[in-house]
């Protein structure tokens, strides 16, 4: 079963894929519900620290250009 990239929107070509291939956002299975949560990677980074919520659409900090990702 394919999974879809939160990030990039992007299918899995494995069903054991938990990384996409192109961008290295997070996958969930098409009939997951959406997680909501858009957070900095970076543990280090003080918006990561106080639990920040990106908007959908951020793909990455605009403080410490770390990737972001979704999470519930």
């Amino acid at each position: 079963m394919k999974k879809t990239c939160l990030n990039c929107g992007s299918e899995s070509y494995r069903a054991e894929s938990q990384f996409c291939i192109k961008c290295g956002g997070t996958l969930i299975l098409q009939s997951d519900k959406k997680l909501d949560k858009n957070f900095c990677t970076n543990p280090e980074c003080n918006l990561h620290k106080t639990g920040f919520i990106y908007p959908d659409d951020a793909r990455y900090c605009d403080i410490c250009g770390s990737q972001t990702v979704y999470t519930d």
